[in-house]
């Protein structure tokens, strides 16, 4: 006799729900076909169902897709109870203000960085890059930046967008 627990290691939907849960980086679709197991039409269905199940108010996550890569992610108004759980909270507060600086006008020059926030940015645009959450690309004696999907991703937003609705997104 099968026990729920072996039931559920072979169950399509279970194992979709536990790799987006344990993965720390959005999971390509391909990826979830294989491990599910299942044609790429279930698993539109499978995605479907979770986000259904995910939709109601008294749920905290919600399922969010980008590029054909799937992550679940913290619904903002719950985002500020459970923040402080986060990896990452080695941020400083310079780091942030120059960060938000860039996010704000990404793609930016980073003289105008620079202009604003002084020259200790340039520190922290070193470890804005290396954390993977600006890119830097040469535009003549300057760099020009811009956050990633990196940056998007931690953060809890859809896009760059999100940054001018003025809403309490952390």
């Amino acid at each position: 006799m099968e026990s729920n627990e072996e039931r559920s290691v072979q169950d399509p939907k279970a194992l979709v729900e536990a790799a987006l849960f344990i993965s720390s980086d959005p999971v390509p679709r391909s990826e979830l076909i294989d491990l599910a197991g299942t044609p790429e039409d279930e698993l539109d269905f499978i995605i479907e169902e979770i986000e259904d199940d995910l939709a109601a108010e008294d749920r905290g996550l919600r399922l969010v897709e980008n590029n054909g890569n799937y992550q679940l992610r913290v619904k903002r108004f719950i985002l500020p109870r459970v923040k402080y759980l986060a990896p990452h909270q080695d941020i400083s507060r310079g780091v942030l203000r120059t960060l938000s600086v860039i996010a704000y006008n990404s793609p930016v020059l980073q003289k105008e960085v620079i202009d604003i926030r002084g020259n200790g940015a340039y520190d922290h645009i070193d470890e804005l890059i290396s954390r993977g959450f600006v890119t830097s690309k040469q535009e003549g004696r300057t760099k020009l930046l811009a956050v990633t999907q990196d940056f998007l991703d931690y953060f809890g937003l859809d896009g760059t967008e999100d940054l001018r609705k003025g809403e309490d997104l952390i």
